[in-house]
């Protein structure tokens, strides 16, 4: 009697085809429980401005795909040049294909692939499962760029109590305990969004040749005319009115403005995304924040006082010019630290093309916001 023999699996890497769609949106869906459809792949792949194809490598098992590893193109600004960079994203293996080295196969394909300096580099924050494979390839540590958290609502964590199943005793008793909470959440809610715009508004000066306006759709002209007042010296994402509008055509996500005029010219502007129960502020302009300080605190408050309901406000990055002033705290130091675990604060780059050496680069180097990352 003969003893069945198993099949090695056999995998291979191999660059990504348009029938590969349905299993890259599956398998996304499986591991970062996200649905996204056809309209977000396309928006964030093919009509990427920035590359001719889409930058995605495919892992296959037998000829079924069970990883991909994706990149984000972007055109970004290193001194006075303009260089293409891929931003690594959406990396997923699924979990049965596991601890057989398709990270690191399709990461040596990605570099051979764009070994000839188109993408002039890559950048990333990776989290701690792809780091040392990153790492393992050539990628530097750059630094640590800090994310900030203001919190609107200390007292949302009452809503956990509010929804808690009865434990146990008078279900009267415990229907009044209930309802005295929520009016005592509702209440200190209340006040704290009030203090909270008191205070905002005494930081700021009354620039009475300032006139705000919102958009609810950000003005790709109007921000791209801003940025160009003031270009940072430091690397970053060149903010082109094209940019903008492919930016801000992400289907996923809707986003807001803030822009201040001056004798009717925009000197500055804020846009804002509303992320479930909180706001993200996405990007700030000019780059140079110093430069026009103070109307970007007038467009802050202006969102804050918007956005007064939400349980907190996040930036990331140099976006808020005093942060600390309006209670933003970062997550890389104290109280937040202790709170916070980042996994996706660390700046790697790897160089593709010759003489760039940005991976000798510290984070002064670099200027982030939120709209310079890969946020899908």
């Amino acid at each position: 009697m003969s003893t069945p023999t198993r099949t090695a699996t056999r995998y291979t890497v191999r660059t990504f085809e348009p029938a590969d769609r349905e299993a890259f949106l599956s398998l996304y869906e499986t591991i970062f429980g996200h649905d996204r459809g056809a309209d977000w792949f396309r928006w964030k792949f093919r009509e990427n401005p920035y590359v001719d194809h889409v930058p995605i490598l495919v892992a296959s098992a037998d000829g079924e795909p069970v990883g991909f590893r994706s990149f984000f193109a972007q055109e970004m600004r290193v001194g006075d040049t303009v260089r293409i960079a891929f931003q690594p994203c959406d990396t997923m293996v699924h979990a049965d294909h596991r601890g057989r080295g398709l990270f690191g196969r399709m990461n040596e394909r990605a570099i051979e692939r764009y070994a000839d300096g188109r993408p002039s580099f890559f950048f990333n924050f990776p989290n701690e499962n792809s780091k040392p494979g990153n790492l393992a390839h050539g990628w530097r540590e750059i630094g640590t760029v800090p994310a900030y958290y203001r919190p609107q609502n200390p007292v949302s964590a009452l809503g956990e109590t509010r929804d808690a199943e009865p434990r146990g005793g008078s279900t009267e008793l415990q229907s009044a305990d209930e309802g005295a909470a929520n009016a005592v959440a509702d209440t200190l809610e209340g006040a704290i969004a009030t203090s909270h715009r008191a205070g905002d508004k005494l930081l700021v000066d009354s620039d009475g040749d300032l006139d705000v306006e919102r958009y609810e759709t950000p003005p790709a002209d109007t921000l791209a005319a801003i940025y160009r007042r003031s270009i940072p010296d430091s690397i970053h994402t060149n903010r082109s009115a094209a940019f903008y509008r492919w930016r801000f055509a992400n289907p996923e996500h809707s986003y807001a403005a803030y822009v201040a005029r001056r004798d009717g010219e925009p000197v500055a502007a804020l846009v804002v995304s509303s992320v479930d129960d909180h706001a993200r502020i996405v990007d700030t302009l000019p780059r140079t924040l110093e430069g026009e300080s103070d109307a970007l605190n007038r467009l802050l408050v202006a969102a804050l006082d918007q956005y007064s309901d939400r349980s907190y406000v996040e930036a990331f990055g140099e976006t808020v010019p005093a942060p600390l002033r309006f209670r933003f705290y970062p997550d890389t130091r104290l109280p937040l630290s202790a709170l916070i675990q980042p996994t996706a604060r660390t700046l790697l780059a790897r160089d593709l093309e010759d003489g760039l050496d940005l991976e000798s680069s510290s984070t002064a180097a670099w200027t982030f916001s939120r709209l310079d990352l890969d946020t899908t």
